[in-house]
């Protein structure tokens, strides 16, 4: 569980970076300089967006800057979304928030074989750059790529990949660019779930650990986030010149691979829904069965709070410890902490001791209060949650039950 935990988060927070795929080695780019070596009059720069991939860290696609030449023949990628995933402190450093990502240029063709052969889909929209504006981007790409400029701090949802690449393009316009499509008013998590209605665990994963902030109403340069999102917006933006006149922002776009990759549809069978609902029908039995009995079956509550509290670690660390965007805006904290490994404890204590359990009064108070506040509280929550909780409080209600009939046996 602490392994599948682990990874849902490393996958979440890495989702939101892009990426589509490790670094590759620069030194097999194209080197940027060389194209700076005599005056370019031939340049064309585009928008890359790579399509979602089935690995974990390529769900929502990824977005990056191709340069040609037409004169000396040069074709680069810029790409924002780089790591170094050896480092020993990576995965560490990625929970805390404090991953540094690196600009890195490689050949175009590279991209193109990578991005194939994972059977995704690159669609390329070329941008409408004067001259001396794509020169201007090419040597604010260059001098961004030197090995002294190339890292930045990474924050996932506001300054990732896709916008970076944004902001490198309007740094080099003569004017502004605007973007005039009509804006859908729907939160980040609303954006989330519609990504990844395919994956509904990584949702639940997703919903586990990201609290209130996702919720609020994202304004369009944030939903520029996700890469589609962008590219949807750059086919109706334009440039607005310093002297009033607007050209479009795009020229032409075009596929550069066709999308191969085959997405299969999400079986509601194994949906997190339909697990919780059997676990909160097997939890209600389970009740029915100990009152019957009046024996209480306490192995199957060591579990459970055995669980939560191993969730309640990965919740509460990024509450209190990440300096990634929405962990710390978490509701889920008040039941999803590490005291549940404490209160496993203390149930297995008091039956060998003999001693009235007078805790599950106050585990029932915090479970059924929770409710109260998934009611009440501006966090949107999965709808599997719900039955989670359910489950906690019937087992919370067993417990304070046997408690209060201390008399009662219990059964190993």
């Amino acid at each position: 569980m602490t392994s599948f935990l682990r990874n849902i988060c490393l996958w979440v927070l890495t989702a939101m970076v892009c990426l589509a795929a490790q670094a590759q080695d620069s030194t097999a780019a194209v080197a940027p300089e060389g194209m700076l070596d005599a005056r370019l009059d031939s340049v064309e720069v585009s928008v890359l967006t790579c399509t979602p991939g089935s690995d974990l860290y390529a769900k929502f696609g990824h977005t990056a800057l191709r340069v040609k030449d037409f004169t000396r023949g040069a074709d680069v990628v810029f790409n924002y979304g780089c790591f170094d995933g050896s480092a020993n402190d990576f995965v560490f450093k990625f929970l805390l928030g404090q991953t540094d990502y690196l600009l890195q240029d490689e050949p175009f063709d590279y991209l193109v074989a990578r991005y194939g052969y994972m059977g995704n889909g690159v669609k390329e929209q070329v941008l409408n750059l004067s001259q001396v504006e794509a020169n201007r981007l090419l040597f604010l790409l260059a001098e961004n790529a030197r090995p002294e400029n190339q890292e930045y701090r990474y924050v996932w949802l506001y300054d990732n990949c896709t916008e970076r690449a944004r902001d490198m393009v309007e740094k080099a316009v003569e004017g502004k660019v605007v973007y005039g499509r009509r804006v859908s008013e729907q939160t980040i998590r609303q954006m989330l779930h519609e990504c990844l209605k395919n994956d509904p665990w990584v949702a639940f994963g997703i919903d586990l650990i990201l609290g209130a902030e996702i919720d609020e109403q994202a304004d369009r340069r944030i939903q520029m986030f996700l890469p589609d999102f962008f590219s949807g917006e750059a086919d109706e933006a334009c440039i607005v010149r310093e002297d009033g006149s607007k050209v479009p922002y795009i020229t032409e776009t075009r596929m550069v691979i066709p999308e191969t990759l085959v997405r299969k549809e999400a079986s509601a069978l194994t949906s997190p829904i339909t697990l919780f609902a059997l676990v909160l029908m097997g939890a209600v039995l389970l009740f029915a069965q100990e009152w019957r009995r009046g024996r209480y079956s306490l192995w199957w509550d060591v579990v459970l709070h055995g669980l939560q509290g191993l969730a309640g670690l990965l919740v509460g660390f990024l509450f209190f410890f990440s300096s990634h965007p929405a962990v710390d805006s978490n509701w889920l904290v008040i039941l999803f902490n590490p005291l549940p490994l404490v209160y496993a404890a203390w149930l297995v204590f008091s039956q060998k001791t003999g001693r009235r359990n007078v805790l599950s009064y106050v585990n029932l108070a915090v479970t059924a209060g929770f409710i109260v506040v998934m009611l009440t509280c501006p966090q949107s929550f999965h709808p599997a949650m719900y039955l989670l909780v359910l489950v906690l409080l019937v087992r919370a209600m067993a417990q304070a039950h046997f408690a209060y009939h201390g008399r009662w046996a219990i059964n190993n």
